[in-house]
């Protein structure tokens, strides 16, 4: 495993490439981030940096700055293998993880890059550190030191060298491109996805934080939640519209914290509670509208219902990983965003023509919270695995 990365210019065009913007910020921060993301702990960044864009993005982000080491004239190279990174090119995040942790002499890039990103054994990265520290382009030196070496080279999705605008908005496209979540259902590839990447860039652009897009996303939700409460058919259609703007902003606030390294406990745990407080909410309002037909009975329902929604969450929460197999994977699958429209989705043509039916639908919903929860907890006492430390998945 690879923990260190350090920048380098390829081209005498770097320099201004590694400045341009990318989703707001300069190319070479967008570097850093990759780095950090592929599980690098120090970053080296050459000290003609300092003083521009780029010095102040590090400044302006916590986890950046405590990663950054800025190269002056008495820096040494890194003792052991690390990664070099083109100042001015982006890669795709899941590649540059794979080559973090794959063994040195491997270069990820097209064949005909000028710029690849290097996984180089201490060696290499001595040899080329005059160049690197003073900021010299590396690409004359680097070639011939790669052949002689009998470099590996793997492809990668995608791959661009910013030197240019065009390069840039390419570049940015691609990155937005890639914010999806290894927990993505189809609906969410295909929906919410496509709606968040407008979002989350406006939300960049505004520099709003992902717990403030979280909080946005909480307010629409309890929004959303109105409409289901003593529902009409015009009502409850307005509250899965607002729904799914919930939703919608719910991905968005973890791709902005992908994009701004702004992911956190605190934020990840903010993300679960605005989930299952609307969830829970939405649940019991659907037994307020009970009632109208059913009478007490449906304010019953629904705060079972809620109460199972609740628990069903922090079993999901803090349950193993289960990688796609098996029965984990099934409540997984299950507990997903898919199967809650499809509930909504009945429960609004029952409103609409079919009141009688609403307190069967509700004991079903209220008997599955809770063998859904129950489920997961005897899958979760058989398998015995503790869950692996979390990130914001959405």
């Amino acid at each position: 495993m690879i923990t260190e990365a350090t920048l380098y210019l390829a081209t005498p065009e770097d320099a201004d490439g590694a400045l341009l913007r990318v989703a707001g910020q300069p190319v070479a921060f967008r570097a850093l981030v990759a780095a950090l993301r592929a599980g690098c702990d120090r970053v080296a960044v050459p000290d003609r940096f300092r003083g521009t864009d780029l010095e102040r993005a590090i400044a302006a982000s916590p986890r950046a700055r405590g990663a950054t080491v800025w190269l002056d004239d008495v820096a040494g190279p890194p003792a052991g293998p690390s990664l070099l990174l083109p100042a001015a090119a982006l890669v795709a995040a899941a590649d540059l993880h794979r080559i973090a942790r794959g063994t040195p002499a491997t270069v990820l890039a097209p064949p005909d890059a000028r710029a690849p990103v290097v996984a180089a054994d201490a060696d290499l990265t001595r040899a080329l550190w005059p160049e690197i520290r003073g900021a010299r382009p590396l690409g004359p030196a680097l070639g011939p030191m790669l052949a002689q070496r009998a470099a590996r080279r793997e492809t990668t999705d995608w791959y661009v060298h910013v030197t240019n605008a065009h390069a840039a908005r390419q570049a940015e496209a691609l990155l937005y491109g890639g914010l999806g979540s290894p927990i993505d259902t189809a609906l969410d590839t295909a929906v919410h996805r496509r709606l968040s990447r407008p979002v989350t860039r406006i939300a960049i652009a505004l520099g709003l934080t992902p717990n403030q897009v979280t909080m946005l996303s909480l307010v629409v939700g309890l929004l959303a939640v109105l409409g289901f409460w003593n529902a009409t058919p015009l009502s409850a259609v307005l509250g899965l519209v607002l729904y799914v703007a919930a939703a919608v902003l719910d991905h968005s606030d973890g791709e902005v914290a992908r994009l701004t390294l702004g992911e956190s406990r605190f934020g990840e745990w903010l993300d679960v509670t605005t989930d299952t407080v609307v969830h829970g909410l939405l649940v019991l309002a659907m037994g307020m509208t009970t009632r109208q037909a059913a009478g007490r009975a449906g304010i019953v329902l629904g705060v079972l219902a809620a109460g199972g929604v609740v628990v069903s969450a922090l079993l999901a929460k803090t349950a193993p990983r289960s990688a796609g197999k098996g029965v984990g994977g099934f409540l997984d699958a299950l507990g997903s965003r898919d199967g809650f429209y499809a509930m909504l989705i009945v429960f609004i043509l029952a409103v609409a023509f079919a009141p009688s039916v609403l307190l069967t639908l509700m004991i079903i919903v209220t008997a599955g919270s809770h063998a859904y929860w129950l489920t997961r907890l005897a899958h979760r006492v058989f398998t015995g695995h503790p869950r692996p430390p979390a990130t914001r998945d959405e």
